[in-house]
């Protein structure tokens, strides 16, 4: 299906409609870029997932509205407590960014962990990397070293690099234990 003459707004309208099984005159979308932004904000106080994240990703990156980080994470944390995987990495990434805390610290760490648990690479690396950050003992590195592991098989260039460099400061044995984590199936984690 080709879509000619669609500005980007409602391009993306557009594929939303599509990703839910409806032609654009199925899912009643307006014409008009600020039309367009009405009915993404519709549709996500509706309670749509796909149009809050979507709607996220605007206000986190100031695309069609000014830039709000703090709508942003209220945005991903909804779509987040939903059990959406990349919202659930955003939220934590945004999180990254605000003053420390020991509630932020572990919401952080909390979505990530959520997020990697669906197999999400990135949120499985930065997940490590935190891990590694309050690492206090060789099992928390351990721990790290298996979502490092997780991370790098998915294909995830900064896992891939980050592995072996992490693997040779570790004792064998935890190297090994590492390794054994790395296998079990995240459904049992």
């Amino acid at each position: 299906m080709v879509f000619r003459g669609l500005g980007p707004g409602l391009l993306a309208v557009a594929v939303f409609a599509l990703s839910h099984g409806q032609t654009l005159g199925q899912a009643n979308v307006p014409s008009g870029y600020s039309e367009t932004l009405r009915w993404y904000h519709e549709r996500a106080q509706a309670g749509d997932a796909r149009a809050q994240f979507l709607l996220a990703i605007k206000y986190e990156t100031g695309t069609d509205v000014p830039r709000d980080l703090s709508i942003a994470a209220d945005l991903y944390e909804k779509v987040a407590r939903q059990g959406h995987a990349d919202a659930q990495f955003k939220l934590a990434t945004l999180l990254a960014d605000r003053p420390s805390s020991a509630e932020r610290d572990a919401a952080i760490l909390s979505w990530y962990r959520a997020a990697a648990l669906q197999g999400h690479a990135p949120a499985q690396y930065n997940l490590a990397v935190v891990l590694l950050n309050a690492a206090e003992d060789t099992d928390a590195r351990t721990e790290a070293a298996a979502w490092v592991i997780r991370a790098a098989r998915s294909g995830l260039a900064q896992a891939e690099s980050m592995q072996d460099r992490l693997l040779a400061q570790l004792p064998e044995d935890a190297v090994t234990n590492a390794r054994r984590l790395a296998e079990v199936p995240l459904s049992q984690q």
